[in-house]
């Protein structure tokens, strides 16, 4: 991955359910040489998504990664961070990627709406909506002051959900006389 390309992240099982394959249809209909997918996960779709990849012309910008036990580093280099999947409870990685200040692209699902505001933490999509996502990468590759409003935005939504602050508010809630 060559040090200025604009780097979207993805962490997370390479299954059905975590649609990474919008993404990487998403990247093809970009066409923009400077923007690379790095997934980290395992999964039974691994083979799928490098022939999805290199049948769409960008087996070279889709870098899957495999299980990793540096995720926290590589939030770090990453620029945005885009999760389409079908399903969720409440997403550790995506509040992990919040609380690394990354901007995020999701899909409008529960779990991810609770942590992400529309055009304020980031922007929120339909699972298959491919055209949305590339919209949305799109808007957040060419506005750096938007990638660092919604990155100022993330930093403090995610406090919400700091442990110190959960168990506060476990507390208050068990303390209460009934």
């Amino acid at each position: 991955i060559p040090e200025s390309a604009f780097l979207l992240l993805s962490v997370g099982e390479l299954n059905k359910n975590k649609n990474h394959e919008t993404i990487i249809k998403a990247l093809a209909k970009l066409n923009n040489p400077n923007i690379y997918y790095l997934i980290c996960g395992q999964g039974t779709l691994e083979q799928y998504l490098k022939e999805l990849s290199n049948s769409l012309g960008i087996g070279d910008k889709v870098i899957l990664a495999g299980y990793r036990n540096d995720v926290a580093e590589i939030y770090k280099i990453a620029d945005l961070f885009v999760f389409p999947s079908f399903r969720e409870g409440l997403p550790r990685s995506m509040m992990e990627a919040m609380a690394a200040g990354l901007p995020c692209i999701a899909s409008k699902i529960r779990g991810n709406v609770d942590l992400i505001e529309d055009k304020k933490g980031g922007f929120l999509c339909k699972p298959n909506d491919v055209k949305g996502f590339v919209k949305a990468i799109n808007s957040l590759y060419e506005d750096k002051k938007l990638r660092d409003n919604i990155i100022i935005y993330n930093l403090d939504k995610i406090k919400d959900y700091d442990v110190k602050f959960v168990k506060n508010e476990m507390k208050k809630i068990y303390n209460k006389k009934i």
